[in-house]
């Protein structure tokens, strides 16, 4: 038996293939949240409107459509009356809602089908924002935008509440909560006024339909539930097929489920392996009634089991297997194409299901059943013997030698004594190397020992640092090295030293070469001295002692102990240098003066009845002229403007200026009126000034209080528009609280005023 694929299972997989398995969410009709407790409270309103947008049509809907939107689904169990309510978290906040029977339909029926529609509320405005929905508040089922409206409909509204809903046992709705305001505050929806509904889903769901393999080249099944199941409580421990040629894998694929979605109604599974038997099979649901296949209110899925027939082959899986197999001379081999119902024609024109081969060469079959037919062939190849290897004779190798060891045989495996498995081995190290050959006739195993000489050692020691008249002997003779070469061509073992320089031998053995070299240096008495004492200005590069000697310690004023020392301050400064063959000390007195610093201030400003002195002292010995002749270090200024002073002495000058200005006083100038008429002229209100802003907030309120606007844009006027409306002609009130630049420094206000709206 195979039955069609149900309604709800082929839209689902039309989605799949069209949206790349989109996983829908409860801001989709898809993924609308099933309806299990009489109150739900959103914390927060979601943003956007989900994976499948567009979902309805403004032009057949009296909302805007999906704005932050979250969809609910429900079927009722019994004849009623649907009442909900839905209570804004924030009062001022504007939910619009929509309510669709989609009995026997589609989610996507919804956006061309006005039919679809039962009751729908946009309703909203000042003195109409907060608690909506179908709570028999008013006789209407359709109440567009807007507030107070005495005749509503898809485009007008007249007040937030709706009639109770009728509702018929048997039908499934799903209602879409829009948040017009689109605030992230949420709300709570209850549907406790509904009377009779039985709308809280309390039904186990079930296996609505399945289809099984009944076709050739068939390899999935496919089942639909009465209602979504939860991914996280249907897994692979719960489903199973039983039947000949198993066991059997059954695979998700194409669902959303394996998409990362929450939940899904219709499940198809990729049977591994293929169904290739006749006889009798079972697919079982497998539950433990209470944590597993649960639906969106925990209900468990009743248990289902599905036997049927396969009485003729599904599919043609005749193979010969891997294209080469290997021999040995006198083994005979089977070859076995069997299927349901086959027939079979061989290379030599043999029929049989099966082929005997005792001799090399490519052996070729043409199965056929009623679903395919198949041709395939094979060659066999018959090696004769072992593999032979041979990995040579032990040897002896030089330091750092490399050697590869071969034991390539055709089509065989390998063991080294170490497991690895490639047909050669590296060696850098001394030991014994085996290796075991294997292909199908045999194994044969070989090994080789591997020594390394002993590495020559030269080492001619550290540099040295001698006095005059002293020498130094080189010896480098050893047993093992075949000849001498010093740098200057000598090729003997020994070399004397009696003059500087860099001293270099290389040595050569049957394995290598090796080269090492030394200097030596020979110390003369030096003039070390400091020098006459000094004046160091600070703004100079600092005078640097450098006594640097090969091989001498130094020991300065403070314990350092560097062969140079540079001087950026004054004092006593004293050395003393001790080589291998002498010891000298010198000292000397050095001034230093400082770079004249920063003394005067760049900007400021003098107000009226303000005493300003200009102050100029530095911090080292220095003396002064300002630009006005005066040559104290400090000036009484009595009016705004630009004053330099020249500060100077034995090591540098330097200029510096300050810039005083006159006192500043900062007002804000706000109109008593503006006309929002877009003339071009006057058309908004916005206080202005000419001083820096640094902080701005500015509020209008009407005569009752209530804030009709707020920005902390200085450049944003108000242009009386309130919710998309002109508000009328009246006096409002304005507040600005400010901070503004004001002499240098920050200057924090508040003002108000009042400004009329004229028209």
């Amino acid at each position: 038996m195979k039955r069609s694929l149900p309604l709800s299972l082929l839209f689902s997989l039309c989605l799949l293939f069209k949206l790349e398995a989109q996983a829908p969410t409860v801001q989709d009709c898809l993924g609308a949240i099933a309806v299990c407790q009489e109150v739900y409270t959103e914390s927060t309103s979601p943003s956007g409107d989900g994976n499948f947008p567009n979902e309805i049509n403004t032009s057949i809907s009296c909302t805007a459509g999906e704005l932050n939107s979250i969809w609910y689904t429900f079927t009722v169990n019994e004849a009623g009356f649907l009442g909900f309510v839905i209570t804004p978290n924030d009062l001022n906040d504007d939910y619009d809602w929509a309510l669709y029977n989609i009995t026997n339909r589609q989610c996507s029926d919804i956006k061309n089908d006005p039919s679809i529609q039962v009751s729908c509320n946009a309703a909203g405005g000042p003195g109409c924002n907060g608690i909506t929905g179908a709570n028999g508040g008013s006789s209407f089922n359709v109440q567009g935008a807007g507030c107070g409206a005495p005749f509503p409909d898809q485009f007008s509204g007249r007040t937030t509440f709706n009639d109770r809903i009728p509702m018929q046992p048997g039908n499934t709705y799903a209602l879409m909560v829009s948040n017009w305001s689109q605030s992230p505050n949420g709300y709570e929806i209850d549907f406790s006024s509904s009377t009779g509904l039985g709308i809280i889903d309390q039904t186990r769901p079930s296996v609505e339909d399945i289809v099984v393999p009944d076709e050739c080249g068939e390899t999935q099944i496919a089942i639909s539930f009465s209602e979504n199941i939860q991914c996280a409580t249907f897994n692979s421990n719960n489903y199973e097929l039983v039947g000949p040629g198993g066991p059997y894998t059954l695979t998700p694929i194409n669902n959303l489920c394996s998409e990362g979605g929450e939940y899904e109604k219709d499940y198809i599974f990729e049977i591994t392996p293929p169904i290739a038997d006749l006889g009798t099979f079972t697919f079982n649901l497998i539950s433990n009634e209470s944590t597993e296949i649960l639906d969106l209110c925990g209900n468990p899925s009743d248990l289902f089991s599905f036997e049927f027939e396969v009485n003729f082959p599904l599919f043609n899986d005749a193979e010969l297997g891997p294209d080469t197999t290997l021999l040995c001379e006198g083994e005979v081999v089977t070859l076995d194409v069997t299927i349901p119902f086959g027939t079979y024609q061989w290379q030599d024109g043999s029929t049989n299901a099966t082929f005997e081969v005792s001799t090399s060469g490519v052996y070729a079959v043409t199965a056929t059943n009623d679903c395919d037919v198949v041709m395939d062939a094979v060659e066999i190849i018959y090696q004769m013997d072992v593999p032979q290897i041979d990995l040579g004779a032990n040897q002896n190798l030089c330091p750092n030698d490399v050697l590869t060891l071969d034991a390539f045989s055709d089509l065989a495996t390998y063991v080294w004594q170490d497991g690895s498995t490639g047909s050669s081995f590296t060696v850098n190290s001394p030991g014994i190397y085996n290796v075991e050959v294997t292909n199908a006739c045999g194994t044969i195993t070989d090994e080789v020992e591997i020594n390394y000489t002993v590495p020559i050692q030269l080492e001619l020691g550290p540099d040295q640092v001698l006095c005059d008249g002293e020498e130094l002997a080189l010896d480098v003779t050893n047993a093992d090295v075949i000849s001498y070469q010093w740098q200057d061509g000598s090729n003997s073992p020994l070399l004397t030293i009696t003059s500087d320089g860099t001293y270099a031998v290389t040595i050569t053995t049957a394995c290598e070469q090796r080269t090492d070299e030394i200097t030596v240096t020979f110390i003369t008495e030096p003039n070390l001295m400091l020098g006459n004492d000094t004046l160091l200005c600070i703004a100079e590069a600092p005078l640097v002692y450098d006594l640097s000697v090969p091989g001498a310690n130094y020991t300065w004023q403070d314990g350092s102990t560097s062969p140079t020392y540079q001087v950026n301050q004054s004092g006593n400064y004293a050395v003393t240098v001790t080589t291998a063959c002498n010891v000298f000390t010198s000292s000397a007195t050095v001034t230093v003066v400082d770079s004249i610093q920063q003394v005067l201030v760049q900007d400021t400003f003098l107000c009226p009845g303000q005493r300003l002195v200009l102050d100029a002292k530095t911090n080292v010995f220095a003396e002064y002229l300002w630009s006005g002749g005066t040559t104290e270090p400090t000036l009484p200024v009595t009016e705004a403007g630009e004053y330099q002073v020249l500060v100077f002495n034995e090591c540098e000058e330097r200029t510096f200026t300050a810039n005083v200005g006159e006192c500043e006083k900062c007002v804000f100038y706000g109109p008593s009126a503006f006309s929002p008429n877009n003339d071009g002229a006057n058309d908004e209100f916005r206080p202005l000034t000419g001083c820096e802003i640094v902080a701005y907030d500015l509020k209008i309120f009407d005569r009752w209080g209530n804030l009709l606007f707020e920005t902390t844009d200085p450049d944003l006027g108000w242009d009386g528009i309130l919710n998309g409306q002109l508000l009328p002609t009246a006096v409002y009130v304005w507040f600005l609280e400010y901070t503004v630049m004001e002499n240098g420094r920050p200057e924090s206000k508040i003002v108000n005023g009042d400004v009329a709206i004229v028209k």
